[in-house]
């Protein structure tokens, strides 16, 4: 009696309790069930050999006979199906098993026949026959084909911890594939990030935009020199501090009347507006509204689809225009930043506050949206990014 760790590796292990089970029945009602072998190799019956060994238990043994081992993965796989209640999953990890089995049947079949998309059988040879593998192995785990494709991405990539929550049922296979699937864009998406850093290391670019903290690089900005600020500051809580330094430097910069607008999260919304009012004046908030996009807040579990932008101004007047205080911003690219906004919104807020010739200030510049804007709206624009890798990316972008 040996044991060929391929064969027990084969079949899904027995968890903990499943064995103490089994282990107390044996003990209690003897080993009723034959221990099957093939060449002398176990085939059936690990954990009862495991438990008469353990205890030394009688049990009977019985011989059975393959032309080869992939015979003998396929019986056992089938038997398995046979006697174990298995989720999809379990049933789909089994069938892939013999993946292998099927595509060495099809490799012979096709050395039978002429080959091609439609093989026919060699003269004095038995017929060929095409084997549609996923097909067939789909067939046996009695899922649907898209189901077996699933589960084998996630055999290839998926941690240890979410199969063992698969077999447990605490997972769906199409949630572990959607997480899988996420997890691929979003490395494609920072593996472009990092080769646009790379790009815009040594990028020489005409626009006045500076690496640093913006109120330390441009200090040396004249006071009332700039005729509109618009960005997008960081929004969570360890960012509040951002816009009490915004308001500040704002003031300082700003000509009489100039507008300060920023993009602005809900959650906190009051404390923000309390801060901006710290050196500027409250004009108005609008809303801005991103097409195709969906954010769950989990904090206070709803799903968000508007953001404000907050108007502020450096001394109160009545702006010129005439404007609503809604817009909608087309499906946001996040190429270049996670916060990324949409060149089309910031583009309405930049003819809506400014014009032609004027120069606009960016403090948050990401990965330079609002200068891109700008310059398609001829406004000349200044701008300051903190984090090196963003600005490099930036400078690439432009």
């Amino acid at each position: 009696m040996q044991i060929k760790d391929e064969f027990k590796k084969l079949i899904p292990a027995l968890s903990v309790e499943e064995f103490k089970q089994l282990e107390q029945n044996c003990l209690s009602e003897g080993i009723r069930e034959k221990i099957i072998t093939w060449n002398g190799f176990i085939i059936d019956g690990h954990n009862r050999f495991e438990i008469a060994t353990r205890w030394n238990l009688e049990y009977e043994s019985e011989s059975k006979r393959f032309k080869d081992e992939n015979e003998v993965k396929e019986w056992m796989i089938h038997n398995q199906f046979g006697r174990r209640n298995l989720s999809n999953y379990q049933r789909s990890v089994l069938a892939l098993e013999l993946e292998s089995v099927f595509s060495e049947r099809a490799k012979e079949n096709l050395k039978t026949s002429t080959g091609g998309t439609n093989p026919r059988p060699l003269a004095m040879l038995p017929k060929a026959e095409t084997i549609d593998t996923r097909k067939e192995l789909a067939k046996i785990a009695d899922v649907k084909e898209r189901t077996l494709g699933k589960v084998k991405v996630i055999e290839a990539k998926a941690p240890e911890e979410v199969k063992a929550k698969l077999r447990t049922g605490e997972v769906s296979i199409n949630q572990a594939y959607q997480e899988i699937k996420k997890e691929e864009k979003n490395q494609i998406k920072l593996n472009e990030r990092d080769r646009l850093a790379e790009i815009g290391k040594n990028k020489k670019i005409e626009i006045d935009f500076r690496l640093g903290d913006f109120e330390e690089v441009f200090a040396d900005l004249p006071d009332g020199s700039i005729d509109c600020i618009i960005t997008d500051p960081p929004y969570p809580y360890e960012f509040i501090e951002v816009w009490t330094k915004l308001s500040r430097f704002a003031k300082r910069v700003l000509k009489p009347n100039g507008y300060c607008i920023a993009y602005s999260g809900q959650m906190y919304l009051p404390e923000v507006i309390k801060r901006m009012n710290e050196h500027l004046d409250y004009y108005w908030t609008f809303a801005v509204y991103h097409e195709g996009q969906t954010q769950i807040v989990n904090g206070i579990n709803l799903m968000c689809r508007w953001k404000p932008v907050l108007i502020f101004q450096n001394g109160k007047k009545k702006i010129e225009n005439t404007f609503q205080d809604y817009f909608i911003s087309e499906q946001r690219e996040k190429n270049g930043h996670d916060w990324q906004q949409s060149k089309s919104g910031v583009g309405y807020l930049i003819e809506m506050f400014t014009k032609e010739g004027d120069t606009i200030f960016e403090p948050f510049a990401g990965s330079g949206t609002t200068i891109i804007a700008a310059r398609d709206k001829n406004r000349n624009i200044l701008s300051a990014e903190i984090d090196e890798k963003t600005y490099n990316i930036a400078k690439a972008l432009l």
